[in-house]
């Protein structure tokens, strides 16, 4: 939450207030709209609070509760977690602007003298003229959102369109003697007979320079024992296709984001994989400038977390219209996920966009999903590599 919005909500929570004392409502709802609009004033402090909350779990809480109430946290960075304080603490802001600025509407209603004047505004024309705006704003509202729908079906850049939909995860590690994210390991995907093979990228602003690195968070590598991009595709690069999951992406300025686009675009112009390359980000701002730079990228939605995950139809709704703008702004070339997300209702809402999913290791899910014309990809750890749409 911006600190104008911040601010515009204080100030509506606090003239409510202020109509609720004037109009002499009962002193319990006085005291609770009072309530409500001190929670509001109070949000940046509240938010300090829950930062550190969040800090405090993630790191010097007992192991058995920060499990319990973080459990992704040995996958997650920190400020995942803190992103994610912020945006409950905004709602709750947000419902108790609602709630205060509801009830002083209907206690200002009930004083006589305004009620009188509610009446004369019903018999006049002024009432006409609302009714009339409110539904120009509902018919705009389903205006944009089928306008949406209709630009998303549109055609966006094709990446991937071999019938065999089936690719390695990380390569295909075989402990202890390949660990995956290895050349090793996406070696042999390749002579298995894998497409193509996902692998975990970061990106080191200071040396501009791509490697691979599984976490998205801590220090690089020392020097000489980092696995570069440029060490792969020497190695790989001309065997099939690569799934860049970028993860630093998610914490770069666009400053940052523009320089690392550009630096990849060089990296994968080098090699000519620019055709056979995606680049993965769960962060459609910044992914959108690789986009910009003309290289395939694919929009992580709803990352791994299965409480970010909204179980409700309109939940699900509301997520994927999101979605389906920042698609279409972005210009991307497909949308990945796991594969525990893509439900009946995810599926519809996605009608129209090429899905990438991760990861199914069941050979009948295999097939059953490499069945489904919109799916294009699927990550695995097993060798069913030859499982696909053809006929």
């Amino acid at each position: 939450m911006t600190a104008w919005t911040w601010l515009t909500l204080a100030v509506l929570a606090l003239g409510s207030v202020a109509l609720l004392w004037r109009t002499r409502a009962p002193r319990f709802w006085r005291g609770v709209g009072s309530v409500l609009a001190l929670a509001v004033v109070l949000f940046p402090l509240e938010r300090v609070v829950a930062q550190s909350l969040a800090a405090w779990l993630y790191d010097r809480a007992p192991a058995a509760l920060a499990d319990r109430v973080l459990a992704s946290r040995h996958i997650l960075p920190l400020t995942h977690y803190q992103a994610r304080a912020d945006a409950a603490l905004a709602m709750l802001v947000r419902v108790a602007v609602v709630l205060v600025v509801l009830e002083a509407v209907v206690w200002t209603t009930r004083h006589p003298a305004v009620r009188a004047r509610w009446r004369a505004a019903i018999r006049s024309r002024v009432f006409l003229a609302l009714a009339w705006g409110v539904g120009m704003a509902v018919l705009a509202f389903l205006g944009k959102n089928a306008w949406l729908m209709v630009q998303f079906r549109q055609p966006h850049p094709v990446f991937y369109t071999d019938c065999r939909k089936v690719w390695g995860h990380r390569g295909h590690p075989e402990p202890p003697d390949i660990p995956e994210n290895t050349i090793a390991s996406y070696r042999r995907a390749f002579d298995l007979g894998a497409p193509g093979v996902e692998m975990d990228v970061r990106y080191d602003a200071a040396r501009r320079e791509y490697f691979i690195g599984r976490y998205d968070h801590g220090d690089p590598p020392p020097e000489g024992q980092r696995l570069t991009l440029d060490d792969v595709f020497t190695a790989v690069g001309d065997r099939g296709y690569f799934w860049l999951d970028t993860k630093t992406i998610h914490y770069m300025t666009p400053q940052e984001a523009q320089q690392a686009a550009e630096d990849m675009r060089v990296l994968l112009d080098r090699y000519d994989l620019r055709q056979r390359a995606i680049i993965e980000s769960d962060t459609p701002e910044n992914l959108a400038y690789f986009a910009r730079e003309g290289l395939h990228t694919s929009y992580w939605i709803f990352n791994i977390d299965e409480d970010r995950f909204p179980k409700s139809f309109w939940g699900q709704w509301r997520a994927m219209s999101q979605v389906q703008r920042h698609y279409v702004e972005g210009g991307f070339s497909a949308i990945s996920l796991d594969k525990r997300f893509y439900t009946p209702v995810v599926a519809w809402m996605l009608h129209g966009a090429r899905v990438h999913l991760f990861t199914v290791n069941d050979k009948g899910e295999l097939e059953a999903l490499a069945a489904d014309d919109q799916v294009r990809v699927i990550l695995t750890d097993t060798a069913f590599y030859d499982i696909g749409s053809c006929r």
